[in-house]
């Protein structure tokens, strides 16, 4: 299959009941494998000095970097840059490493976001599902392929250095995972 929106943009008083507080991901079983193996990707890059995520949740991915800079933020309140990325990414001074972990499947016009980033980031880190053409997660707006993800990072000037592919439907999971590694 290729790209599928799978349902429309949410107003922005839904986004606010969606997103009352930012998201815990320990609360999944699945989400902490995830999580473990996008650290553990993300702790492979070399010389990085300063990392940001924008839409993260609890902050765990960009807190486990360790990095001498470390810039938090959310859709949700609770964090000094918080609404949409496409406004937030405006914001922040140029890093070497923006985590985008579970996210692009949430934006409206993802395309425009991995563009944004491009300008803030050396790297990037990014996670989303891949093969989940039947989401009914209502927070999600797209499905794709590797691929089609692959096509997206490309077009907005990211070269692919590593992909993980991290299958977790049957298990505990309805979600295969897909992860990159862009510079």
């Amino acid at each position: 299959m290729t790209r599928q929106r799978l349902r429309p943009a949410h107003t922005p008083e839904q986004l606010a009941e969606i997103y009352p507080r930012p998201h815990d991901h320990t609360r999944w079983r699945d989400h902490h494998v995830r999580v473990a193996a996008t650290i553990a990707l993300a702790r492979g890059i070399e010389q990085v000095a300063s990392v940001a995520d924008l839409s993260c949740g609890d902050g765990t991915i960009a807190r486990a970097v360790g990095a001498d800079t470390t810039i938090l933020g959310d859709y949700a309140p609770g964090y000094e840059h918080h609404g949409p990325i496409e406004q937030t990414i405006h914001r922040i001074t140029p890093v070497d490493l923006y985590v985008c972990s579970e996210t692009i499947e949430h934006l409206d016009d993802p395309d425009l976001a991995l563009r944004l980033i491009r300008d803030k980031a050396r790297h990037l880190l990014l996670t989303t599902p891949v093969d989940n053409w039947g989401d009914t997660n209502i927070e999600h707006y797209w499905a794709w392929s590797r691929a089609d993800v692959e096509a997206m990072l490309t077009a907005a000037g990211w070269t692919v250095q590593v992909t993980n592919i991290l299958d977790m439907r049957g298990a505990w999971s309805p979600y295969c995972f897909g992860m990159w590694v862009c510079a």
